[in-house]
């Protein structure tokens, strides 16, 4: 009999392209998403990401249920939590994407030793990015500390591999326990709070169905001025799918190809745009310390109104422009000092 994979969802929170759930598929698979404030200390998730999580995790859930594997909700120390249930299903491996941030990284390498110490192992994809994020270097050997260089690197590999469909059916196991339903995840705003996030839903919709429709829409549309509107304000000149490829709703790669697909060369101002979220990640996985240092570089730029103006047109039109972005990191930055 083979023994079972957990599929342990993470920023990955789609069907199709995610490597990880596509090897478990081969066999019995138990997918699980827990959710560890702790692990992540004062990088936990804030209130807008944990809207956002709650759908998307809705809409995981009957994608999954839908095809034979319920998701398995849980909360707590994710390491023990996942070697425990190795151990009570026989999985012989838990399978994820790869991450950058520095706290999940010392998470997998504990899972990895326990796992290891159990003769079972963890198994990382490359299921949030077009590539491993420590298989670049420059020609010394050592990481890129400049985006140009980079993106010519990665251009001149080629296109990345064609996005994988989703599987249609999976042998999904009996879950050893009922887990949490997703409301017991204390998501969403509750009462005494205000439901500041009440009117997220007019203008977003979580999930990988709604990933893949504002991709549709971005390159059926937006694609062509792309370059020319992106950094306008008052106008929706972004492709919007940045919280998408955060939660990982949509990967990089579908979004390469479809770019391409719609818009051949003229896609490369918003491909460029693609591989600066690659080498921010490539950077961080090198320089884990740039969680705490960055700030202290912005802390040198000169404060302007235009901060406080992106931040008032990102509650109200709940988007930003790039350069708003820009702006609001460094308001962000202040508030921080």
């Amino acid at each position: 009999m083979t023994s079972p994979s957990i599929v342990w969802f993470r920023q990955d929170l789609r069907l199709a392209d995610n490597p990880a759930l596509l090897a478990a598929a081969e066999g019995p698979v138990l997918p699980v998403f827990v959710l560890d404030d702790v692990a992540a200390g004062d990088l936990a998730y804030g209130g807008a990401a944990r809207w956002w999580l709650h759908h998307s995790l809705a809409a995981l859930g009957r994608g999954l249920a839908a095809r034979g594997a319920p998701l398995l909700l849980l909360r707590g120390d994710a390491v023990s939590l996942l070697a425990g249930l190795a151990q009570e299903t026989g999985a012989a491996s838990v399978r994820a994407g790869w991450l950058t941030e520095p706290w999940a990284r010392a998470q997998e390498a504990a899972l990895s030793a326990r796992l290891t110490a159990e003769g079972r192992r963890l198994e990382l994809h490359a299921s949030t990015h077009l590539l491993r994020p420590d298989s670049i270097l420059a020609g010394s050997g050592r990481p890129y500390t400049v985006y140009a260089p980079f993106a010519r690197k990665i251009l001149a590999m080629g296109e990345p591999p064609t996005p994988q469909e989703a599987p249609a059916r999976l042998d999904g196991i009996a879950l050893p326990s009922p887990g949490l339903a997703l409301d017991d995840l204390a998501l969403l705003p509750r009462p005494p709070q205000p439901d500041w996030a009440a009117e997220f839903g007019t203008a977003w919709r979580p999930g990988e169905a709604g990933a893949m429709e504002r991709l549709a829409r971005f390159t059926a549309g937006g694609l062509p001025d792309y370059p020319t509107r992106r950094n306008d304000p008052g106008i929706e000149g972004s492709s919007g799918l940045s919280p998408h490829l955060r939660w990982g709703e949509v990967s990089p790669r579908q979004v390469w190809h479809a770019a391409r697909e719609a818009g051949g060369e003229a896609a490369l101002p918003f491909l460029r745009e693609v591989l600066w979220r690659e080498f921010s990640h490539h950077l961080l996985w090198h320089r884990p310390e740039l969680t705490r240092r960055a700030a202290r570089a912005l802390r040198r730029l000169p404060f302007r109104a235009g901060p406080g103006i992106a931040c008032r047109l990102a509650w109200r039109a709940h988007r930003l422009s790039g350069r708003g972005r820009r702006h609001a990191a460094a308001l962000a930055d202040r508030v921080d000092a």
